[in-house]
């Protein structure tokens, strides 16, 4: 199998009413959507709300909810034009492009005219999603949450050609599935794949997906933030997501985020919101992350995961201080797991793993060079390798500093659902 090109639960169905038609007030049925925000559900008549994934209180008794956004697809969605024109958010240019000075390349018109022919709406038994090309060969990535159970499902590409996709498999820890097409038209073409690891906020991106049914919509933001955990289907944590506020709704689920040079950072999942709208505030998985997963499953038919096996905390000032090591950054280990990479390499975790000061613990301060400051370095840093990978880890140990090398290992089984 070829290297894929440099980069970086099912839920109960509740039918509603489909969002209102232009010119008429959006307000009446998103009143009605909120009251059902409240259970997991998948929304009705082809285009509306998808599923709620968690939800929490944030203070002064408001509720968020985050949503992964597959629309029901047991009505039409809405129907496409004749001679269809991605649209973009550009504020009425005739050719919109990024600001200046933030490493754009393209303007927004090239970036979705070049990427919208790779773009597929995919229909499963749990709903309607989004998904897109990543080689010639017919494989197409979306959210494990698109397609659920099923074992096939329908993709419609841009010239309306519709093709049955086999799921090669669905990996609920990442919420990622592989798809495999037998014949793509023509006019469809890979999407380029792209590394989220070199992301900073403010980065522009464009998202193109079909919410609410309205296939290939494109639309504009920038990379709130970065290093966000979202919960995944099965409960494990996502780190590292990137936050956008490029419009998402239901329907964008397993759509590409694109960068300004138009190559693929990310796969939208989810938003948090409190209508089950946009409002700003949507997640796409890295493709840092994505990329392994999905060589395991071309390679091998199943998603591996890469482990080290440790449990840590990031120093604080005060915490390095103790340790007799002011100004040092890291992440001391709290535990270091008997079955994983870090026990065989040595690894030591605190003497006492409640402590407020994790004494003995080695701290590491470094990964393949890069320097750790929080969890989600290390995390990021073992999440985008592949299971038997080695990484070169750099550590603190009292007065000494060494390297010791982790080859990693698949993580097990029985560590998925830990997400609050």
């Amino acid at each position: 199998m070829d290297p894929l090109p440099p980069i970086t639960q099912p839920f109960p169905t509740q039918p509603l009413d489909p969002p209102p038609p232009p010119g008429k007030d959006p307000q009446r049925p998103r009143r009605r959507w909120l009251r059902a925000a409240v259970v997991p559900a998948v929304v009705g008549a082809g285009a509306a709300i998808g599923v709620i994934a968690a939800s929490g209180n944030l203070g002064g008794g408001s509720t968020t909810t985050v949503v992964r956004q597959t629309v029901a697809t047991d009505a039409t969605p809405p129907p496409t034009p004749a001679t269809p024109a991605p649209s973009t958010s550009g504020s009425g240019s005739a050719s919109p492009s990024f600001p200046s000075g933030v490493g754009a390349t393209e303007s927004v018109q090239a970036i979705v005219k070049n990427a919208s022919p790779g773009v597929v709406l995919v229909r499963s038994s749990d709903g309607l999603g989004t998904g897109f090309l990543i080689d010639g060969q017919g494989h197409l990535l979306t959210n494990a949450h698109v397609v659920g159970k099923d074992s096939t499902v329908s993709v419609t590409f841009a010239d309306q050609t519709q093709e049955q996709a086999k799921v090669l498999d669905a990996d609920e820890t990442t919420d990622l599935a592989v798809l495999d097409v037998q014949s793509t038209p023509s006019s469809a073409k890979a999407l380029p794949l792209g590394s989220s690891g070199s992301l900073v906020v403010g980065d522009p991106v464009v998202a193109i997906g079909n919410p609410l049914g309205y296939e290939r919509t494109a639309t504009t933001g920038i990379v709130s933030a970065l290093q966000r955990n979202i919960c995944s289907p099965d409960s494990s944590v996502i780190s590292n997501a990137i936050q956008t506020d490029a419009a998402i709704n239901q329907g964008n689920s397993g759509g590409p985020l694109l960068d300004g040079r138009g190559r693929v950072v990310g796969i939208n999942s989810q938003i948090a919101s409190q209508s089950g709208g946009n409002v700003g505030i949507g997640f796409a998985i890295p493709m840092d992350t994505i990329r392994p997963i999905v060589q395991s499953i071309l390679n091998t038919g199943s998603a591996h995961h890469a482990w080290i096996g440790i449990q840590g905390s990031e120093l604080t000032p005060a915490t390095a201080t103790a340790l007799g090591h002011p100004g040092l950054t890291g992440v001391a280990l709290t535990r270091v797991d008997a079955r994983g990479p870090a026990k065989s390499a040595g690894l030591k975790g605190a003497s006492d793993a409640g402590a407020s000061v994790p004494r003995g613990a080695d701290v590491i301060v470094a990964i393949d060079g890069r320097t750790v400051r929080s969890f989600a370095d290390v995390s990021e840093a073992v999440s985008s390798h592949s299971v038997g990978d080695t990484l070169k880890v750099t550590v603190q140990r009292g007065a000494k500093r060494l390297s010791v090398a982790l080859r990693l290992a698949d993580r097990p089984s029985n560590l998925q659902g830990t997400c609050q």
